[in-house]
């Protein structure tokens, strides 16, 4: 399935459909207000994955901080689920080089998302601790993850 995707340079014009599937997938998404002061940023790359009609599927943002790599938000729509595609979008993150060498990749994930957790785990990423509290709708805490290379 996955080489029906096209990996996309994260942009501006992408933000109705980045919104529209953060909206699907975060109970406490974040607001357009919110990725319009991420997109200001010079620190900001990242990717989202279209099929072959155009349609974004999903988009992974990070901040890079040299020597590391900040994973921000990572979301795949509903509907295209279970194909690989938040595979596609994190190694894209993880073979980033654009910009020098990485060599440490941080997040921070929510306590009850096994799915990502699990997506994490299987790219080498290891739990250094947690935030507790850290999300709300509901409250939560965040498992910090990293993976040094």
């Amino acid at each position: 399935m996955t080489d029906l995707i096209k990996l996309t340079k994260l942009s501006i014009e992408h933000l109705p459909s980045i919104l529209d599937i953060e909206r699907e997938s975060f109970s406490d998404a974040w607001s357009e207000n919110m990725f319009l002061e991420l997109f200001d940023s010079p620190l900001l790359h990242g990717f989202v994955a279209e099929n072959k009609s155009g349609e974004i599927l999903g988009f992974i943002m990070f901040y890079v901080l040299l020597p590391e790599i900040q994973i921000l938000n990572v979301a795949v729509k509903h509907s295209a689920r279970n194909q690989q595609i938040g595979s596609l979008l994190l190694k894209s993150a993880l073979e980033y080089n654009d910009c020098g060498d990485i060599v440490l990749f941080t997040l921070e994930v929510r306590e009850s998302n096994l799915p990502a957790i699990n997506l994490y785990k299987k790219f080498g990423f290891k739990i250094d601790g947690m935030r507790k509290n850290y999300y709300t709708k509901p409250q939560e805490n965040a498992i910090l993850m990293s993976l040094e290379r």
